[in-house]
């Protein structure tokens, strides 16, 4: 990334800006309206985590539209990992593995085949590799352009930041209570609200730091 002023251009910074606000209305919606309502909004496949999923596949794809062909050769890796996020969130790792790509307990147990471990280990090595890559590729250009409030680096921030947050509050009922705090379900329902907001707002974040890297640093576009 070039050197680009502060907050520039600052119609993606009020984007950005405003995607944040409409993510803690949304919040607060939910928290002061009736427990059913948010229980069936936050359910696993409902509306929130549905709207993430889908805005992670419309950002790989936006990826591939807007980019161009240069920009999928040098951020291919990139692409795919939005890409995977988006499947991860359609619940892709269960659906087609009979314990879950990601559990441990693939590999222990009997009831799996040797091709499906083998299929499963695959694609476990395939996301390792994604994310040394990203953290080789991405991660301290990525914080030197924070630091300088450069606005790509600024929304991807964000939807890390994000990211991170909600995967702190996921069970975080079961992960108190390993260690004697209980919550209750009201409060667990609660966070569970905050967790898939925060969850949708990664990917849209994504998409803004998409159209500003388009609008600032695409050879041939267009002003």
């Amino acid at each position: 990334m070039s050197p680009v002023p502060a907050f520039r251009p600052y119609t993606f910074f009020w984007l950005q800006s405003f995607l944040l606000l409409a993510l803690f209305s949304i919040i607060a919606y939910y928290l002061m309206a009736d427990q059913s309502i948010a229980k069936h909004a936050t359910r696993e496949g409902g509306l929130i985590d549905f709207s993430s999923a889908i805005s992670y596949l419309v950002c790989a794809g936006l990826m591939i539209v807007l980019g161009g062909s240069q920009f999928i050769q040098r951020h291919y890796a990139l692409i795919i990992s939005v890409l995977v996020l988006g499947l991860r969130e359609l619940d892709f790792d269960k659906r087609f593995s009979t314990l879950g790509l990601f559990k441990t307990a693939t590999f222990r147990s009997a009831e799996v085949s040797l091709l499906e471990k083998s299929i499963t280990l695959v694609i476990v090595l395939m996301v390792i590799w994604l994310a040394v890559t990203l953290i080789v590729n991405y991660l301290l250009p990525l914080i030197k352009q924070t630091f300088k409030l450069n606005m790509v680096a600024l929304s991807i921030g964000c939807a890390g930041g994000l990211l991170v947050a909600a995967r702190v509050l996921d069970g975080i009922g079961r992960k108190l209570a390993s260690v004697g705090i209980d919550i209750g379900p009201h409060t667990e329902i609660h966070t569970t609200v905050i967790e898939e907001v925060f969850e949708l707002g990664a990917p849209l974040s994504l998409i803004v730091a998409l159209l500003c890297y388009v609008w600032l640093y695409r050879p041939s576009r267009d002003r």
